[in-house]
């Protein structure tokens, strides 16, 4: 099989095809991710590398908005090829890398290379096609209200917000009365709200926001104790309360569960207890009330 092997399918009329890289030494591997993909997304035009070199040039002159990367391939290792298209101006929006096992320092790896997963061999078809969706939707513009008092706290929340990987198109406010309005105005699938605003503060914002119906999933900023915020934020429809300052992972968190996206296993290795986390989820707390 060339190296690399493209294979295309037209897209339908009007609609945006999915460009992925499949790069990985076991060509049977790479036609089952192939089939997959195709299964998902019939429109989709994957490119094949069996080489670090390669996936240097396809993630170069292709630019892939998803990639699927083994552990191994010829010359480079994946990793390493990986790095080397970053470093020499390439993008992938989102990575997945594939190996046999996952060891403790694939984590650090995976994170060092903005990976949004690992994938695990032999293939689940049902956890690819989580991803897939998953990647479907990351690329979906969504809008994000972001009121915050302070212009470093929403500089803070909007750079983790940029790195992402989420089309996020986000509307910046320090004052509670303008959140509200935006948020009548506006159809927000989600924000996160400073508790501290001038005006309206968020406790307030989310109590007068509830009874709209908006469908937007609040998160609570708090510098204070999260824990009253949240069990008086329970009554207002609020998600979380995201102590400050806070972990990056963090609002990853909030992100998925507010689009309704399965937690990749990466960030529920980085996330899993005993990792340390700022962000209290609103139903947990609630639920342990009820079984003290």
């Amino acid at each position: 099989m060339p190296d690399p092997t493209t294979e295309r399918r037209a897209a339908a009329p009007g609609a945006t095809a999915t460009n992925v890289l499949i790069a990985d030494m076991d060509a049977d591997r790479r036609a089952t991710l192939a089939r997959i993909v195709h299964r998902f997304d019939p429109g989709a035009q994957i490119t094949e590398a069996a080489t670090g070199e390669a996936l240097i040039d396809v993630v170069l002159t292709r630019r892939p908005s998803l990639a699927f990367v083994g552990l191994q391939l010829e010359g480079l290792s994946g990793p390493e090829a990986v790095a080397l298209a970053r470093k020499r101006g390439g993008a992938l929006p989102c990575l997945v890398l594939v190996a046999a096992r996952v060891f403790p320092q694939w984590q650090e790896l995976a994170q060092s290379l903005q990976a949004y997963e690992v994938l695990k061999t032999p293939l689940d078809p049902d956890h690819i096609e989580s991803l897939l969706q998953a990647n479907a939707r990351r690329q979906k513009p969504t809008s994000v209200l972001l009121a915050a008092s302070s212009e470093a706290g929403r500089s803070m929340v909007g750079r983790v917000l940029t790195r992402s990987g989420f089309n996020l198109a986000v509307d910046e406010t320090d004052s509670g009365r303008h959140a509200l309005k935006l948020l009548r105005m506006g159809s927000y699938g989600l924000a996160f709200i400073d508790t501290n605003l001038s005006g309206i503060d968020g406790l307030e914002l989310a109590c007068q926001a509830q009874p709209l119906g908006l469908g937007t999933h609040l998160t609570l900023m708090t510098s204070g104790d999260p824990e009253p915020i949240a069990h008086a934020a329970r009554y207002f429809g609020v998600s979380f309360v995201l102590k400050m300052p806070f972990y990056a992972r963090d609002i990853d968190l909030a992100l998925h569960h507010a689009l309704g996206l399965r937690r990749p296993y990466l960030l529920n290795a980085l996330t899993a207890p005993p990792a340390p986390t700022t962000l209290l989820r609103v139903a947990d707390l609630a639920q342990a009330r009820r079984s003290a």
